[in-house]
């Protein structure tokens, strides 16, 4: 009697040659949720600041691996003093969403409080690069641009600490009444 044996590397060769089809299809799929809709966004407006640290930055530093933690202006500098940065963008769980719905293709804007300062304009680039209509009119302000500082250890582990800066600071004055006006769809931050 002969018996039905698998062998394990056609399992494995089945399951890759599974996985990429759905991966195919999903990404297919994706691509025709554009809503084809004007989403107007607003919500805080933060930079993120990418840094690699080694484990000992952060038990330095008292902060708990894989948490958000707010800080003030002056420990957000304290940090940052020691740091390379990697790399800045727009951020924010608002502006990740448009930008995200930017990338399928939908007309999208934000609005977000930012200062008139080096970040302020780092934002603001990375958004309209992002083809993400910015509908706020950066001024001059006392209190700096938020920012995100986003700590990867080398297992790929992020802790942010996070200085609100002028984002926290949005209010009716700050908003475009013609981008609400002109959107269909108007996403906010709920928190």
């Amino acid at each position: 009697m002969e018996e039905n044996i698998v062998r394990p590397e056609i399992v494995m060769d089945w399951v890759a040659k599974y996985v990429l089809l759905a991966t195919q299809i999903e990404k297919n799929l994706l691509i025709r949720k554009r809503l084809d809709m004007k989403i107007l966004g607003i919500g805080n407006a933060i930079v993120d600041v990418i840094c690699k640290v080694e484990e000992n930055f952060l038990s330095e530093n008292n902060l708990t691996k894989s948490t958000m933690k707010l800080v003030d202006e002056a420990e957000f500098k304290k940090l940052l003093s020691n740091l390379k940065i990697e790399q800045t963008i727009a951020g924010g769980s608002v502006a990740n969403s448009i930008v995200g719905l930017s990338q399928l293709g939908n007309p999208v804007s934000f609005i977000g409080k930012v200062n008139n300062d080096e970040l302020g304009n780092k934002y603001e680039k990375s958004l309209t690069n992002e083809k993400v209509k910015y509908c706020y009119k950066k001024k001059k302000e006392q209190i700096p641009t938020g920012t995100c500082l986003i700590l990867i250890t080398p297992d790929s582990e992020r802790t942010m600490c996070t200085f609100l800066g002028i984002a926290g600071k949005i209010s009716e004055k700050d908003i475009d009444e013609n981008a609400v006006k002109n959107s269909e769809l108007i996403f906010l931050e709920g928190y």
